[in-house]
């Protein structure tokens, strides 16, 4: 399908953004597991109530501008995902391994960061109703403190 309006790149945003936080759900889980540390865990397993909302707040979307829920798969979520299943388990330091699921986990939350970023200002341009910016907006500060409690972690070992 060729996109040739904003509505329909907001369209398709929409949709991807849709299936990466539904993937997230499992990507965070997986990290989560994967992590050595309880601190590392914790940061995965703190962020689940808040990807369930952001899931919640774009079905809100959806169902404002009347649109058909479901979710577009997008490469970049899906290389995400192959670089959890394929690197993190193979690093056996307990440390470097923290070190690599924060690393996945901060490429995640800047991924979703960016395509809010996207959302949000063509939600603006076409005019959607006022609930639409709301509910980005929201998702959007939830990814920006994910990604602040990330970026804590690191500088915390760099300071140690």
């Amino acid at each position: 399908m060729s996109i040739t309006s904003k509505r329909e790149l907001f369209d398709r945003e929409l949709r991807k953004l849709y299936h990466a936080e539904i993937e997230i759900l499992d990507l965070h889980s997986d990290l989560a597991a994967a992590a050595a540390s309880d601190e590392v865990t914790a940061i995965f397993g703190a962020h689940e109530g808040d990807t369930v909302e952001q899931i919640d707040r774009i079905e809100a979307i959806f169902a404002t501008l009347d649109m058909e829920t479901r979710e577009q798969g997008s490469p970049i979520m899906e290389g995400l995902i192959a670089e959890k299943d394929q690197f993190v388990l193979e690093i056996e330091d307990d440390e470097l391994r923290d070190l690599d699921v924060i690393n996945i986990g901060m490429i995640n939350e800047r991924l979703e960061v960016t395509l809010l970023d996207r959302l949000i200002l063509l939600a603006d341009e076409l005019g959607l109703p006022a609930p639409t910016v709301t509910n980005l907006e929201a998702n959007r500060e939830e990814a920006r403190s994910a990604l602040a409690r990330m970026q804590q972690y690191l500088e915390e070992r760099r300071v140690t």
